[in-house]
């Protein structure tokens, strides 16, 4: 177990600043690890074969085993800035159009009515504004795209969402990599220690710059894709990467 203190640390610090109180994660835990056993056994595992894979009571089992653990839905606003960053209509010159907040496409309130009718364009707009992601227009009575993607008020449920969907899919990727999966998935790191906070500071510059290259390419390309498809495909994909930094303790 004391291999995992790296993945443990961290999430630990998380829950507690979040309140989420040790019991409830066991009880959340116990529902994964029957899922898990019963992924690994081909989905036909005994609950006594689930028993003695998970260390499980054999009640929790019978319990759990046909317990829902459903995905989340991807967040709407993440979705309204990537559709605004790809489709054509909101396009000119190859940039996001500045939109008129409202009628007929393309404005703002077609493009958020496009995505949730059962929530006010207004209420989106009012939650972009508030994190940055848009801001009036030059002529005052526009919207203007001003980030290439959505990022949530700090410690919002919004956030911790996309934390949970994010990490959860780079997890998979790693895990099953460990797991002998093929082909690999691909799942790379650079690490240095020894360097000046100036030089990791530069690096950091160099690496978000090229990275949101790179990510704006695949959305734009996987957005063209989609759009060709005479019928819908059953693969999805998330691709990113991170720079972590901190104080070098070894």
């Amino acid at each position: 177990m004391d291999l995992f203190d790296a993945l443990f640390a961290p999430l630990a610090r998380l829950l507690v600043a979040r309140g989420v109180l040790f019991p409830a994660l066991v009880e959340r835990m116990k529902a994964h690890y029957v899922q898990a056993a019963l992924h690994l056994s081909g989905g036909s595992g005994t609950d006594s074969r689930i028993t003695v894979m998970t260390g499980l009571q054999r009640r929790d089992v019978a319990r759990l085993r046909g317990a829902e653990i459903r995905d989340q839905r991807p967040n709407h606003l993440a979705r309204l800035v990537a559709l605004w960053l790809t489709e054509p209509e909101y396009q000119a010159n190859g940039r996001p159009r500045d939109l008129p907040r409202n009628g007929p496409a393309p404005s703002f309130e077609a493009l958020a009515t496009a995505l949730r009718r059962d929530v006010h364009p207004r209420t989106m707009l009012d939650a972009l504004l508030a994190t940055g992601t848009v801001g009036p227009g030059a002529d005052g009575q526009t919207v203007r795209l001003l980030q290439s993607s959505y990022q949530p008020l700090a410690g919002s449920e919004d956030q911790i969402t996309y934390l949970a969907r994010n990490l959860g899919d780079h997890m998979s990727a790693a895990s099953e990599n460990v797991q002998g999966h093929q082909p690999p998935h691909f799942e790379r790191a650079v690490h240095y220690s020894g360097l000046t906070e100036n030089q990791v500071t530069a690096l950091d510059a160099r690496f978000r710059e090229g990275q949101m290259a790179l990510l704006r390419q695949i959305g734009q390309e996987a957005a063209t894709m989609k759009r060709e498809n005479s019928a819908p495909g059953a693969m999805r994909l998330r691709a990113g990467g991170y720079f972590y930094q901190t104080r070098d303790e070894t």
